[in-house]
């Protein structure tokens, strides 16, 4: 089957392929041609309107540096030779007296249009820099937090996420799936502290869950490895002294779909507890008892155990970060999702419906209640078990492995 991704939010940026130069004026070619028409006009209206000694159609030389505020260098040489075309005819039509002030005109919009082409150049310079960041950004999440795909087996899924800091793609939330021959697993996360340290602690944390998630038998021995990847994260910033928060840890939800069992184990590593939905709109918070959050095992708490609960053929999982129950609004009240789940499940389209729909309304209610811009990361992810189980591989061989199942559901 083709593959459809399960991140209904993540909208790749425009003209991502295209080169400096090459792409489209800011606010269209149409806003261009407006903007100059406005000035010209401006200009030669008021130059007709002044008396013969004093003619203002010399300003035409601004108006280069106004269009390379919104054009490429290409487009801000074409307006100059047409400005030049223009003040000749007005030459024409209107001449200036004294031959020594008539040069004045053409010398000013030639400095205007070099001081123009230069100024736009230099905006190019800096997209063509900002491109390259925003590449090795996506290069970056790609890396860190794969793309998902719609359907994984009995589960269907959609995911969310926003980053705190302006422009980022990632951030120290982390969530992903992974296929094994015991089950699926899955997890999201939320590190603390921000910024370069966050992302760095959640590629580890999801690097060994992927290897983990695969290999082992037992989500105890999930568990395990994540704690363990996180304290051998924290000692490996303390040694090379390259991390402001030497001491690092995660709240988690580390979840297990057993293959011949409609349950799921579920492993509360001091999270928000997830919210079940059921398929006549009933919202619910299991009893899922918090444990300490990653990197704290050496505290010497025992570890969180599994907590199976029933999760049958239209049932559905909300999970979701701090980042989304501390989102404030104008008031600095936090955002209820408990309270305001069930409100937006009542409509039966949205629970047997895609998960994708509820993820939308769950989303745009959120960033409705928002004021201002976002503190924290926030990440959300809906998971609906169906009937049916389906393999989101490419072939039979590449379903083989990840186990015999998916292979069979091709």
């Amino acid at each position: 089957m083709p593959f459809r991704s399960s991140s209904s939010y993540y909208q790749p940026p425009a003209n991502r392929d295209a080169r400096p130069g090459t792409v489209r004026p800011a606010g269209g070619w149409r806003a261009l041609v407006l903007v100059v028409a406005v000035l010209v006009t401006a200009v030669v209206t008021l130059d007709l309107a002044t008396p013969t000694d004093f003619r203002a159609r010399a300003l035409l030389g601004l108006v280069p540096i106004a269009v390379a505020m919104l054009a490429p260098v290409l487009a801000t040489a074409v307006v100059t030779g047409l400005l030049l075309i223009t003040y000749m005819v007005l030459q024409s039509l209107s001449p200036i007296p004294s031959d020594g002030v008539a040069v004045l005109g053409p010398l000013m919009i030639g400095t205007g249009g070099l001081l123009g082409v230069l100024i736009a150049r230099r905006k190019e310079e800096q997209q063509a820099r900002l491109q390259a960041v925003t590449d090795v950004a996506e290069a970056t999440q790609r890396a860190v937090m794969r793309a998902l795909p719609d359907r994984i087996g009995p589960l269907h899924i959609a995911d969310f996420y926003q980053p705190a800091a302006r422009a980022a793609r990632i951030g120290g939330d982390w969530y992903d799936f992974q296929p094994s021959p015991h089950g699926i697993r899955a997890v999201l996360g939320d590190v603390s502290g921000k910024g370069l340290p966050a992302v760095s602690a959640s590629a580890s944390l999801l690097g060994a869950f992927r290897e983990a998630g695969y290999h082992a038998a037992r989500v105890e021995e999930i568990a395990e490895r994540l704690e363990t990847a996180m304290q051998r994260y924290n000692a490996w910033t303390r040694t090379m002294r390259d991390s402001e928060h030497p001491d690092a840890f995660s709240t988690a939800l580390l979840l297990h779909f057993p293959p011949d069992d409609e349950a799921v184990d579920i492993v509360n590593f001091g999270h928000e507890p997830p919210l079940v939905v059921s398929p006549d709109g009933r919202v619910h918070t299991p009893a899922v008892p918090p444990g300490l959050p990653l990197g704290m095992g050496s505290l010497g708490a025992r570890p969180p155990v599994p907590v199976r609960l029933p999760f049958r053929p239209g049932d559905t999982l909300v999970l979701f970060t701090d980042g989304v129950t501390e989102c404030r609004d104008h008031g600095g009240d936090f955002y209820p999702v408990r309270e305001r789940l069930p409100g937006l499940a009542a409509d039966a389209a949205v629970t047997q419906g895609p998960p994708g729909e509820l993820l939308r309304l769950i989303a745009e209610d959120l960033h409705r209640h928002r004021h201002g811009a976002p503190h924290d990361d926030a990440a959300i992810t809906v998971i609906r078990r169906t009937a049916t189980e389906v393999a989101p591989f490419a072939t039979a061989a590449d379903a083989a492995l990840y186990g015999p199942r998916y292979a069979h559901a091709l």
